[in-house]
């Protein structure tokens, strides 16, 4: 018999949909209701009449997921709990009162020890509460009357004699089908939940077809096309890597396995604080007697997958035949998960180490997945981007460039960036960095290529700057064929430009010596990124940055909890405790609201979309006399959160959501109270939303102090000609053209009130329904550390016709933000002076320099038409600006109102050759005479440059 291995791999995170039954004859069809479901297939795309109008569409996939009863829900659960009649009278049972389930929740969410809660429960005060307990250990006695939640079994791994363990193996794990049930029912969850195959278009001709999750990919289509009629496909992410657990000291290691479901959309299944990713199984770290280093790997390989194959096993069974699972509402579906199979022969250990040295595998004879229909590795282990772009980033690229500039010029080239609030600054550079996370290999991508453009050479430049270009590129949350095929272009381009890092002997090993190949398997993964986009849907919503936090609310903070003994076990309880806490607070939530979450069978009629959907009267044993007092129905998870009031806030995630100047701004314009101008306000589109404190930093000042303290001569000039441009009716301003006034213009008015930052916030790129994060603009007079200010750029909009970000840089300009002013309005009775009741800043212009267009292989990308005519520098990929001047070399400035303002615009030094030594954080930026506008400082701000397709889905 043939054997086959398995390679080796550090994180496993596989995307399971369920496989076709191991039959050659057509699956049955299941006995379900015939409703109306609309999915994509390739070969029923006739059935379908497509809209008039040129617009998206969305198909779902024909007879996928469908109803065939009704079950119960998490309300259900709670209401046949055993407790179930005490909580008749007394809701929070097992203890006294909400007062007293307020008290629990925050002793058990705190990071207080058992001695430490039983030293509070002593205190006088505490006792005066008349707690119904009295020590920590009778506290946690009560949560474990709480509601249950799957069970946790453990078994014993036996080990052959001829290769022992030093210690018993015990592998700690849950039933896999029940954890995927408890995600899937989980009310929070319904808003987000899909369950069909998606065909995504952009427009009704179906020629461009768009990805955005897992289900919208072709390989979920091509599973639900081996499935029965009516069956739904469960997508189950699984993700396993080791941590350290220990602090500080000590060597303790858990394995954890994490389970997940892909058909939920990305944005919720990344908050960690949704919980989303639950502990299935804690797979046990073996110590083999074995002297041989290779042969305790391949038993520790072997193990793991032996662990697998018994932690999956209900996976398997119901891959086969199906099961049944409730939804969010209740609604009852046949569902079908993958299965996996191992077994291990130890006899033939050395003989298949030898054969797995021939085929460079890691001995594994039988993996879990060798007995899985259509379950072929290089489908389910997609790429992931923390492990392989950003890890790959630091360990390749961030080394090349030291070795290239030097650790001295490029640790100073980082030292003297112009500091940017809520971003890192790397002060003593980045060579001698350790420990570094995921984080900071973000940090360090958004500034390495703009550094290292005209200090390096300009072929190694484009190979680091295309390897730049495909992982931001990457991260985007839509594709179409194009956006994809952008990648592999940047990819190529990589490849085009590699060997120049070689002939500068950039790629050494760490004893310094040449390495004249490139034999690196996470340059080898990024190959099969644009076919993972068309198969399985974005690459960042596999990212490991959310099961990576897993591990510290799933893994760490359970075992710093315990007593430092069988931390598996103090894991597991923990666990277990905190999800009966998380599920009681919920339904008490939710019982306290009288609410119920189901499909109203009402709305819905008697034959509703659920067929056998029970009547909602019946269910709840209400009479006709008592619909007064029955619970409202509702099935929205945003609805549901609006009428809740849990114990704790942090049930429904953050509860410090993202600040939105919008909607800040809307309110002030429907307040006719609001004092002028606004502080929160936004453009006419809305573009962006702009806010300043209330109180100026400078209240008062006379308009002469303000231009002399920020060192602007021609200031007064300036707001005159502002003011006779208002008059003449001009609504968009723009810096250019002479100077009409002087300094002995005459203004209505002779003070100013100054502020030294303002923040701004714009719309994402892929979708204006969402703000990005906010980012600050600084426009500070010299003071002592700054002695030439702190001025920040903008990208200010200079045409309505285009709006950023979509239109990228047309109809935009980049200014240098010098005063952020509002005029003092004379007393009243005098009217208010017109064009003025706005907040101001002086700006200075900065143009874009001329280069040369791009290779005619790549002059069709957006990227070079993102703000016509100029062209990127095309080594780096940024354009290169500098300072604007009038005939006497005075800086160009003016007046524009804050409103045009669009975005922050990263502006960074231009230097070529050897830096400056005179450069400092606080000076750069004044003494460069050119620079280059940062393509890579954010992700949205990539997104406009290089001005891709948003793949509009709506």
């Amino acid at each position: 018999m043939t054997q086959t291995s398995c390679f080796k791999r550090k994180d496993l995170r596989c995307f399971w949909p369920a496989p076709p039954l191991p039959s050659s004859s057509p699956p049955p069809a299941l006995q379900v209701p015939q409703d109306h479901h609309d999915s994509y297939d390739p070969e029923s795309e006739d059935r379908y009449d497509p809209p008039e109008e040129d617009r998206p569409l969305v198909i779902p996939y024909p007879g996928a997921t469908k109803v065939v009863g009704q079950g119960v829900t998490y309300l259900d659960d709670f209401n046949q709990d055993r407790f179930a009649e005490e909580r008749k009278t007394n809701l929070y049972y097992p203890f006294a009162s909400r007062a007293e389930w307020e008290t629990v929740s925050f002793l058990l969410n705190s990071s207080l020890t058992m001695a430490e809660i039983s030293d509070y429960l002593k205190l006088e005060l505490t006792k005066r509460s008349n707690l119904s307990f009295r020590t920590a250990t009778k506290l946690r006695e009560r949560v474990d009357l709480l509601p249950p939640v799957p069970a946790w079994k453990f078994q014993v791994i036996p080990t052959s004699r001829r290769y022992p363990s030093k210690t018993p193996l015990i592998l700690y794990f849950r039933d896999p089908l029940e954890c995927l049930q408890d995600i899937l029912k989980s009310p929070l969850i319904q808003d987000s939940l899909n369950f069909s195959p998606l065909g995504i278009f952009t427009s009704s001709a179906k020629l461009v077809r768009v990805y955005e999750s897992w289900l919208s990919g072709t390989r979920a289509n091509d599973m639900q096309r081996e499935l029965p009629e009516g069956a739904t496909l469960l997508g189950t992410i699984l993700s396993s890597d080791k941590t350290t657990i220990s602090v500080i000291t000590g060597n303790r290691v858990a394995h954890p396995l994490l389970i997940s479901l892909a058909n939920i959309d990305s944005d919720l299944l990344s908050k960690a604080s949704q919980h989303l990713f639950n502990l299935l199984a804690l797979i046990p770290i073996p110590k083999f007697i074995e002297k041989r280093k290779s042969v305790r790997g391949i038993l520790e390989n072997r193990l793991y997958h032996e662990c697998l194959d018994i932690v999956l096993h209900p996976l398997k069974i119901a891959a086969l035949i199906g099961c049944m699972m409730d939804d969010p509402l209740g609604q009852r579906r046949v569902c079908y998960t993958p299965c996996a199979r191992v077994s291990v022969s130890e006899d033939d250990l050395l003989r298949d180490y030898k054969e797995s040295l021939k085929r460079r595998t890691n001995g594994v004879t039988k993996p879990f997945w060798a007995d899985w229909p259509l379950a072929e590795p290089y489908q389910f282990l997609t790429p992931e981007p923390l492990h392989h772009w950003f890890k790959m980033f630091w360990d390749h690229d961030v080394k090349w460039c030291i070795q290239v500039l030097g650790p001295a010029e490029l640790d100073f080239r980082f030292s003297i960036l112009q500091k940017i609030l809520g971003y890192r600054h790397f002060l003593e550079g980045i060579s001698s960095l350790k420990q570094v996370t995921g984080r900071t290999h973000r940090d360090i991508m958004r500034f390495l290529v703009a550094l290292i453009s005209g200090a390096a050479s300009k072929e190694f430049v484009c190979a680091l700057r295309a390897l730049s270009d495909f992982r931001y590129a990457g991260q985007a949350p839509r594709y179409t064929n194009i956006t994809a095929a952008r990648m592999q272009t940047a990819l190529d381009k990589f490849h085009q430009y590699k060997g120049e890092i070689l002939q500068l002997s950039t790629r050494v090993n760490p004893k310094g010596e040449p390495i004249l190949n490139w034999e690196i398997p996470k340059l080898e993964f990024l190959q099969s990124v644009h076919a993972s986009i068309s198969a399985s849907g974005p690459v960042m919503q596999w990212s490991a940055d959310a099961t990576e936090h897993a591990h510290i609310t799933e893994v760490k903070e359970p075992a710093c909890s315990g007593n430092n003994r069988d931390f598996e076990v103090q894991i597991c309880r923990h666990l277990d405790r905190h999800c009966r806490i998380r599920r009681f607070d919920l339904m008490t939530a939710m019982k306290d609201a009288n609410v119920n979450f189901r499909i109203n069978a009402r709305k819905e009629g008697d034959e509703g979309e659920v067929g056998n959907q029970l009547n909602l009267m019946d269910a709840e044993g209400i009479s006709g006399d008592d619909l007064e007092g029955a619970p409202t129905v509702i099935s929205s998870s945003a609805e549901l959160m609006s009428l809740l009031n849990p114990v704790s806030q942090k049930l429904f995630g953050s509860f410090r959501p993202k600040r939105n100047f919008f909607l800040e701004a809307e309110a002030l314009l429907r307040n006719p109270l609001a004092p002028l101008p606004h502080w929160t306000f936004t453009d006419d589109s809305p573009s962006a939303g702009i806010h300043l404190v209330r109180d100026p930093d400078l209240g008062s000042v006379l308009v002469n102090a303000a231009a002399e303290a920020f060192g602007i001569p021609d200031f007064r000039g300036a707001l005159r000609d502002y003011l006779d441009s208002f008059e003449r009716g001009v609504k968009s301003f723009t810096l250019g053209g002479r100077r009409f006034s002087n300094l002995d213009s005459e203004l209505p008015f002779q003070k100013v009130k100054v502020w030294s930052r303002a923040r701004i916030q714009a719309k994402t790129y892929y979708d204006l329904d969402l703000v990005n994060d906010t980012h600050t603009i600084f426009a500070h007079p010299p003071m002592e550390l700054w002695k030439y200010g702190r001025y920040d750029c903008a990208i200010v909009n200079v045409n309505p016709e285009f709006q950023w970000p979509r239109s990228s840089l047309e109809g935009h300009c980049i200014y240098v933000v010098r005063l952020i002013f509002t005029v003092q309005q004379l007393r009243k009775p005098s009217p208010p002076i017109r064009g003025t009741h706005k907040f101001l800043a002086y700006c200075e212009r900065l143009d874009a320099v001329d280069q040369p267009p791009p290779p005619p292989q790549y002059s069709h990308l957006p990227a070079y038409r993102a703000w016509p005519p100029h062209y990127p520098d095309y080594p780096s990929g940024y354009y290169v600006l500098r300072r604007a001047t009038r005939a006497n070399g005075s800086p160009l400035g003016g007046i524009i109102p804050l409103s045009q303002f669009r975005a922050l615009a990263n502006v960074i030094p231009h230097m070529v050759g050897p830096a400056n030594p005179a450069f400092t954080q606080y000076s750069s930026f004044h003494y460069a005479n050119q620079f280059l506008l940062n393509k890579a400082f954010n992700k949205e701000t990539f997104y406009a440059l290089d001005k891709g397709d948003p793949c509009l889905t709506s």
